[in-house]
């Protein structure tokens, strides 16, 4: 490489060159990032809803306030090297930009098209907690169709060439540039502007954030103003923060106790008991994939989709009030098993340091005889789950690699059908008394069960309801099933959904109605004046735990986070988690809040008063929560 030290040059021509060639960076990003919008927009076309032509087009102005921020980090570098390059004659500098701005290209366009898919499933945008995912690729690829990956990718390669090939084309000027001293010199005060204006959003007390951009009631179109890039490197930011410090302080911690043990503390420590023991019954829980209460039904929800479900709840007890902790599988099975509340941003189950301090049902079922057991059609390293179960006590795992190769599967495991077959088998050769889980898949995407769709209404939850369907007529097949089978009337049953799922019906995801799930118990220990009996406390999965370990007699003092659902003075209350936040749900006070923004998403309160206790009570729950998670 050939370097010459130049001499200065003042001339106008030059000057203007140089200017142009920076602000042409800075406009090809912020049309760049206009165009990934665009096609995420375009992708999600049917998320606008009612939302007419102007509403949709505001998002691409509002926009431009993040999208000027994250220019502003990407500028940075090139600004730099403008300013040596009036020192040195040589091509070097250029090179270095073109493979700067190409890897930037890459990245930003690999984001973009990676969400896609995400925001269809999550109904979030790509965040920390989708990049974790990828230190497990096969998860990826299980769940994603091999259309989907293909498609992917070529979209990625596709677009990238043309974005590289026109910023080429359109940034670098065809005759040679020369230096400018004065251009150079004009770019030494650029740097602190684009750090104010640009990165930090101006001059303003309070640094630019997401909120910024939001302006519909519509969270969609809200999402599509939020720069991708923008996003996850702030979400990145945010739970490194967080494994030091409690973002969630909204009392004192003396006020938040207070306000949380009053929620969990009752007049009269007594319970209904439902349920005959005068031997340990065996315990079987049934953890259904993304059932939704609107699917349901005995649960308020759309008819003919699950009949099985509901003629067991007409033998069973149902709970008719329980919202899913969480929106994800991790976070259903650890309020489930371990009576865990999701929080938002971080899963708990992905840092083993922290898992392995939480009580579980198999354990505290282990320590009083029962065989444990735990079986799922797929892999469980989806989520870490495995790496969690392993430290519950389960005298046995089965997943997706240990079934028969013969039995048939789809991209994700074992078929419901074929899955709660060996299942029921499993049961009839397992140890008495035994506590067993079985995790379903089938109502999770692709939703390639092998069964004829029965509806064909539901829009974009049309192959959802199906694989509904086709799980509630497995469920049927298998109780037909172990009815037959000796263990069967010694056996309790616990039928509870990991989490809620999008439905025909188009809830808010952070909306309490997106949240209600399935919870059931059913089996011959139930005694026959409360078949047919249903709860309609407000409560969670994590109210399982106390609830079973009560009836069955076995202390529970170690889940802090769950109520006996049998106790005619346990309060009537859920608190769910989304990324954004949480929502809180009683018998006449809901809301639903987002924690960047200090606002309320969704609310109803019965009176003032009530809004004003509810809100400190709701926030007391979280702050105390996340401090204990900071704390294992």
């Amino acid at each position: 490489m050939k370097i010459n030290f130049v001499k200065k040059d003042w001339t106008k021509s030059n000057f203007i060159t140089i200017i142009s060639f920076t602000l042409k960076q800075y406009l090809f990003w912020m049309l760049y990032f206009q165009l990934l919008r665009l096609i995420f927009l375009v992708y999600n076309w049917s998320e606008i809803g009612d939302s007419d032509f102007v509403e949709v087009i505001k998002a691409f102005w509002y926009a431009i306030y993040l999208d000027n921020s994250t220019t502003g980090y990407i500028m940075m570098f090139p600004i730099f090297v403008t300013i040596i390059k009036s020192l040195f004659q040589t091509n070097f500098f250029n090179h270095l930009l073109r493979v700067y701005h190409g890897l930037f290209i890459f990245i930003a366009t690999s984001i973009s098209i990676a969400e896609l898919p995400l925001y269809d499933e999550w109904k979030v945008k790509i965040n920390y907690k989708a990049i974790s995912y990828l230190s497990r690729p096969n998860e990826v690829f299980q769940t994603a169709s091999v259309t989907e990956v293909i498609f992917g990718f070529l979209s990625i390669a596709f677009i990238v060439f043309i974005a590289i090939w026109a910023f080429n084309r359109w940034i670098f000027p065809k005759t040679k540039m020369q230096r400018s001293f004065i251009a150079s010199l004009a770019h030494l005060f650029l740097l602190p502007i684009c750090f104010i204006w640009g990165i930090r959003g101006g001059l303003q007390e309070i640094p630019i954030h997401q909120a910024d951009v939001y302006y519909s009631k519509n969270n969609f179109l809200n999402l599509v103003a939020v720069n991708s890039a923008w996003n996850l490197g702030s979400s990145i930011d945010k739970n490194h923060y967080f494994k030091n410090t409690n973002p969630f302080i909204f009392l004192s911690f003396k006020e938040a106790k207070f306000k949380v043990d009053s929620l969990y503390n009752v007049p009269k420590d007594t319970s209904i008991r439902v349920l005959n023991i005068k031997n340990k019954p065996n315990i079987v829980i049934l953890l259904l994939e993304s059932w939704s209460a609107d699917c349901i039904k005995s649960l308020g929800g759309y008819d003919s989709i699950t009949p099985n479900f509901d003629a067991l709840a007409q033998e069973g007890i149902l709970f008719t009030n329980v919202f899913g902790s969480g929106g994800l599988s991790d976070q259903g099975i650890a309020a489930v098993l371990s009576a865990q509340p999701a929080l938002p941003e971080v899963i708990i189950v992905n840092q083993p340091d922290k898992f392995i301090k939480l009580p579980s049902i198999s354990s505290d079922l282990k320590k009083q005889g029962y065989y444990t057991f735990f079986m799922f059609g797929g892999q469980l390293s989806y989520g870490n789950i495995k790496a969690y179960l392993m430290t519950k006590d389960f005298d046995k795992i089965i997943e997706g690699n240990d079934f028969p190769s013969k039995i048939p599967r789809g991209r994700l495991g074992i078929h419901d059908e074929y899955l709660l077959n060996f299942f029921a088998d499993s049961l009839h050769m397992l140890r008495q008394p035994f506590f067993s889980m079985v995790f379903t898949l089938s109502s999770h995407n692709p939703y390639d069960m092998p069964y004829a769709e029965k509806f064909n209404w539901g829009g974009d939850a049309q192959k959802y309801i199906n694989s509904m369907a086709y799980a509630d007529s497995s469920l049927g097949v298998f109780f037909n099933k172990v009815k037959k089978m000796p263990f069967y009337k010694n056996t309790l049953f616990v039928l509870v959904s990991d989490h809620s799922h999008n439905s025909p019906k188009g809830w808010h995801p952070y909306a309490q109605q997106y949240r209600r799930i399935a919870m059931m118990l059913y089996g011959e220990p139930i005694k026959k004046e409360y078949r047919g009996y249903k709860v309609n406390l407000y409560c969670s999965q994590t109210d399982l735990a106390k609830t079973l370990m009560k009836q069955l007699g076995y202390a529970c003092s170690n889940y802090r986070w769950s109520k006996d659902l049998f106790n005619p003075y346990s309060k009537s209350f859920c608190y769910y988690a989304y990324d954004a936040g949480f929502g809180w749900v009683s018998d006449s006070n809901y809301f639903a809040y987002l924690h960047e923004d200090k606002s309320l998403l969704f609310h109803q309160f019965a009176s003032k008063a009530d809004s004003i206790n509810t809100l400190k009570t709701g926030k007391a729950y979280l702050q105390l929560l996340f401090q204990e998670y900071l704390d294992f």
